[in-house]
């Protein structure tokens, strides 16, 4: 009996073993939870993010020339690929952990959570910073309120709170960080 658990604990932890060996030869050394512990700095957080009123014709005009800036500078430097941990929440069905996004040529190509299981790409909160950005230009339509922030050196949106009226249960979140251009 001793012998099976033994066998059985050591076959468990091969294949976890070897999940970690895939994702440490595609990113790096140390694999996916490397890349969440390098990351926790966060350039631009909510407490920095500008307000917008976007029942104020002039409010929603301020965000779309605000977002439209940033984009051109994003699009200026953007790395053709790269990697970033993004976490979406909204009321429904809530907030979501911390993913890493591989992207390749503009389009996200991978997907992990904390742990380093693979992710579908096809869920609603795996984006890239471009889908990050349209998402941010449709929310600047819709009554209600926004607020945003940037990263200084990328320009892509670090931190996205929206809420669109008349209800308390249309609210969504989203923040972006540890962007490396990447392979």
């Amino acid at each position: 009996m001793i012998r099976v658990r033994r066998l059985l604990l050591l076959a468990f932890l091969s294949a976890g073993c070897h999940g970690q060996v895939l994702a440490q030869k595609t990113l790096g050394r140390g694999g996916i939870t490397a890349f969440f512990r390098d990351t926790a700095l966060v350039t631009v957080s909510r407490f920095d993010a500008r307000d917008f009123d976007l029942r104020i014709p002039a409010q929603r005009d301020s965000l779309r020339a605000t977002v439209k800036r940033e984009r051109e500078l994003w699009r200026a430097q953007a790395p053709k690929n790269y990697r970033f941990l993004l976490q979406v929440g909204c009321f429904c069905p809530g907030t979501r952990g911390w993913l890493l996004i591989e992207v390749r040529s503009g389009q996200p190509l991978k997907a992990w959570d904390r742990a380093g299981k693979a992710v579908s790409l096809t869920d609603w909160n795996t984006l890239s910073i471009d889908q990050v950005f349209d998402n941010l230009e449709r929310s600047a339509g819709r009554p209600g309120t926004a607020k945003v922030g940037f990263d200084p050196r990328w320009h892509f949106p670090t931190y996205v709170y929206t809420a669109a009226l008349p209800g308390p249960d249309m609210w969504g979140i989203l923040e972006a960080r540890g962007l490396r251009a990447g392979p």
